[in-house]
């Protein structure tokens, strides 16, 4: 039986400590953030000095990398160097010169091994993303952090990525992965690293916060805005202020002065400092629906100013990505927004990926599957607009809407079947009980408290809604779809389908999987981690898929016990009996 580890691909010898603690701060940051996807993280060296037997170093070693996989990257980086607009940059001061080039190599170096590892067989549904190195001993060691795709191309992003020659960072989780990289990369330079609990110098709080000012900064980069340091607090501090007693509604609308994206409609004469948060404050007064305070940089000033009330016109060109805005929801909470997508929440002084409100795609998932005949572009208005509630509500869309209204008007009240404005159908949610309506989205009844018998799946950490629509569809009512607001800004969409996906991606997953349990020996840690991913789609795998995977479970089990002297106990995975062909994208 195995009982010690000798790293061969030796760098240091807290490499392995280094690794695993870096993999477990960014999964915390991860989870504090609201981001789903597991971190899978490696390290890379390339010899730099002295005499070693491995020119490239992988950590773990164990893993489905090795360094014959990279060893095409120094060729490939002097290749793209040549090639690399600023490669023709030339400074007169040689040291200045000197460094400015081999940060540059060593930036296309990061590229091409995230490129490589990505393009991995072992790496299907897998991103990798790598720091620049610090150098330990004889080798400058890269950081690289692989997440999930799935869960990657969910968040809201831009698509910018370079701006006037500065790195923009995309999404807030590309912000926190720049932020967690650097920290790291930082940490390499320290003596032993890895010798101490923590690898990124910082708790998870600092790292978010990091990461938030990256992504604000990043926003301003876009909109012409080269002086945002610190921006994020001062929004921080904008927000929690209150004016004669009242906490701030408003908008800034990030534009340059000078755009066309801007229709300015009273211009101050005098411009207001962003830093004069008590001014900025006042003038949030003044906003309405439409209309926000245009922010941007004017010459001679240092950070940013007010300097007009106007709004953002409608022949902005999203795909520019020049203007954002911030919206003030309240003391201590503030959103960044591009083109109506949220890129990043702040409630508190704590940021966090938005959470998830309506998904529009869900629900026409969901009711296309459940009501054949529903008109889904009027149902998604409908939904959207019940969604603007203050307390929480529940949009009910029945097959029988007519007799349903009939059957609880003890407990409602039945209308004449009416089509709702949307600005009528966000008012009605003042009211306690759900809106009903018909899949064609005509209105049949408002104030209806749902019925029907105690049933386990209910919640008591949840409220009346969320219970009262799952005892609701325990009675067996007419095919339905309810939609339930929950005060805390939740949404649930009943019933809860497993969701269409393409069949690639289950087989990625499962490719994957058979992949890394086939390695002796084996990383039993991303065994683990590839067999967790298969786990959220088990639902859709095939009776040979199923077969497969139980066949190399049982190998790995067999090793695990010769090696380990344990075993894991699991039954077999079978097709689940609902799966069927409605099931696939494609």
């Amino acid at each position: 039986m195995s009982s010690q580890r000798v790293i061969n691909q030796f760098m240091w010898g807290f490499q392995p400590h280094f690794r695993t603690s870096v993999q477990t701060a960014t999964r915390m940051a991860f989870e504090a953030v609201g981001f789903t996807s597991k971190a899978h993280v490696i390290l890379v060296g390339f010899q730099v000095a002295g005499e070693h037997a491995f020119p490239i170093c992988i950590e773990p070693e164990t893993g489905p990398y090795t360094p014959t996989d990279l060893a095409h990257v120094s060729r490939t980086v002097e290749e793209r160097y040549l090639k690399h607009p600023e490669h023709e940059i030339w400074n007169s001061n040689p040291r200045v010169h000197e460094l400015r080039h081999a940060s540059l190599k060593k930036q296309i170096r990061a590229e091409v091994v995230a490129e490589t590892l990505s393009a991995h067989a072992a790496s299907s549904g897998i991103s990798f993303f790598a720091s620049m190195p610090g150098l330990v001993g004889d080798y400058e060691v890269h950081v690289v952090i692989g997440v999930n795709n799935v869960a990657l191309d969910a968040v809201a992003r831009l698509q910018t990525t370079l701006r006037d020659r500065m790195r923009v960072a995309p999404s807030f989780v590309h912000a926190l992965l720049d932020e967690i990289l650097s920290r790291a990369a930082a940490q390499l330079y320290q003596p032993d690293p890895g010798a101490g609990l923590n690898a990124l110098g910082a708790g998870t709080p600092e790292v978010v916060r990091g990461a938030t000012e990256r992504l604000v900064r990043s926003a301003l980069l876009c909109a012409d805005f080269m002086f945002g340091q610190d921006t994020d607090l001062l929004l921080n501090s904008l927000s929690a202020l209150p004016y004669e007693g009242r906490s701030g509604l408003g908008n800034l609308l990030i534009v340059k002065p000078d755009s066309t994206a801007a229709n300015v409609m009273l211009r101050l004469e005098v411009p207001v400092s962003l830093r004069n948060t008590r001014a900025v404050r006042k003038l949030l007064e003044a906003c309405g629906e439409d209309v926000g305070l245009l922010t941007g940089e004017l010459r001679g000033s240092f950070g940013g100013s007010v300097y007009a009330l106007g709004k953002i016109r409608d022949t902005y060109n999203p795909a520019s990505e020049t203007a954002f805005v911030v919206s003030i929801l309240g003391r201590g909470a503030w959103d960044l927004l591009h083109d109506g997508r949220v890129l990043l929440s702040v409630r508190d002084g704590v940021s966090r990926l938005p959470v998830q409100t309506l998904d529009t795609e869900i629900l026409r998932d969901v009711a296309e599957r459940i009501l054949p005949s529903a008109d889904l572009d009027r149902l998604v208005v409908l939904a959207k607009a019940v969604e603007q509630n203050d307390h929480g509500a529940m949009l009910v869309i029945s097959s029988d809407a007519a007799a349903e209204a009939k059957r609880l008007s003890p407990q409602a009240w039945s209308i004449e079947a009416t089509d709702l404005m949307p600005s009528l159908a966000s008012q009605l949610t003042a009211m306690d009980g759900a809106v009903l309506v018909d899949p064609q989205g005509r209105c049949h009844a408002i104030g209806v408290i749902l019925d029907g018998h105690a049933d386990k799946a209910g919640d008591p950490a949840r409220g009346s809604r969320y219970n009262n629509t799952i005892r609701y569809m325990g009675s067996g009512p007419p095919a339905c779809v309810i939609i339930v607001y929950s005060a805390d800004g939740t949404v649930d969409i009943f019933p809860r389908l497993m969701p269409r996906v393409g069949r690639k991606q289950v087989s990625n997953a499962v490719e994957r999987y058979l992949l890394l349990a086939a390695e002796r020996p084996p990383n039993l840690e991303w065994v683990s981690d590839a067999r967790d991913d298969l786990e959220s789609l088990r639902f859709y795998l095939s009776q040979s898929q199923c077969d497969s995977i139980n066949t190399a479970f049982a190998a790995v089990n067999e090793w695990r016990l010769q090696d380990h002297g344990m075993q894991l106990i699991e039954d077999d995975w079978v097709p689940h009996p609902d799966m069927n062909d409605s099931y696939w994208l494609d």
